[in-house]
């Protein structure tokens, strides 16, 4: 079978592909015929070597954190997962395993889900990434309540927009930050208030927020302490090293773990069928172009819409 594979760290150059034998299901596992495969700014961070201090990794390494496909062999034990033959699934891996850029990838039975039955697998690749992290921010990591107050930072990015749409489907009162040329995108998401980061600053007027989101990290993390009610919640995803100044101001600082298993990407596959997450599909690539993708996300040349490897 064909893989998109690297050997080294480096840029988008040592992406290259590569023929593996097609696995076989251990007794737990599945064997799913992978149609897409998502690209994400984790796997060019981990292609890259930035991410060593948090997870080390084994080459040659496969990237791609989550795919969509067609079961086409189950493990002796996977009966008990009630998985069939020609299901189409979505699957989760770590970026610590070999991941979903590959024709045929195994994966342990709880960690699939039957994707969203109105969408292709490309479509369905598109959502993944940025609807499961909203989802592990917004309630798994925040326990959000109805009403509350929630500030998101970098709202126009595949995450962000995740973030408004579930925010918005779970009636909270929603303040989003982004540049001045996504505004508009960002308000027609569904968020009440829109501020443009790089005219004006939200640690000025932006007070009494129950939860704050924040997807960047570094100097953005710095300022939304103030604007948080003391006991609030500051979620936030590891971006830039951030300082955590919650004893402080009397804020609760967690960092959103973004799991991998079955029950969530299930979640997030029928909240998809309910119309929350949108598929929004900025460029689709062969396995082959495996480093344009990569070159075209770092370069952030790709705006509105997820970069899919599609396999078949």
């Amino acid at each position: 079978m064909k893989v998109l594979q690297f050997a080294a760290y480096g840029g988008p150059e040592v992406l290259h592909i590569a023929e593996r034998p097609r696995p076989a299901p251990r007794p737990a596992d599945v064997l799913v015929r992978v149609h897409a495969a998502t690209v994400a700014a984790g796997d060019c961070k981990t292609r890259a070597g930035l991410l060593q201090n948090h997870f080390q990794i084994g080459f040659p390494k496969i990237p791609g954190r989550y795919g969509s496909g067609t079961i086409v062999a189950l493990g002796a034990e996977d009966a008990a997962h009630r998985h069939r033959i020609g299901d189409d699934v979505v699957f989760a891996t770590l970026h610590t395993d070999s991941g979903s850029a590959a024709e045929y990838v195994c994966v342990g039975g709880d960690k699939i889900a039957l994707k969203p039955a109105h969408l292709s697998h490309v479509e369905t690749a598109a959502i993944m990434q940025g609807a499961v992290a909203a989802l592990c921010c917004i309630v798994e990591a925040a326990q959000v309540a109805r009403n509350e107050n929630i500030l998101i930072h970098g709202a126009a990015g595949s995450v962000g927009t995740a973030c408004v749409e579930l925010a918005r489907h779970l009636r909270l009162r929603i303040t989003a930050t982004c540049r001045a040329i996504d505004r508009e995108y960002v308000r027609s998401l569904g968020a009440d208030h829109v501020i443009a980061f790089d005219q004006d600053d939200f640690s000025e007027t932006v007070r009494d927020q129950d939860v704050v989101v924040d997807l960047i990290g570094g100097d953005v993390h710095r300022r939304p302490y103030e604007a948080i009610k003391r006991g609030g919640r500051l979620i936030y995803l590891n971006a830039a090293p951030i300082e955590n100044r919650g004893s402080l101001f009397g804020v609760h600082v967690r960092n959103a773990m973004v799991g991998n298993g079955g029950p969530l990407l299930d979640a997030v596959c029928r909240l998809a069928e309910q119309g929350v997450f949108a598929a929004r599909v900025g460029a689709i690539l062969p396995l082959e172009d495996g480093a344009k993708a990569h070159s075209l996300i770092e370069s952030g040349a790709i705006k509105g819409g997820r970069i899919v490897l599609q396999l078949s």
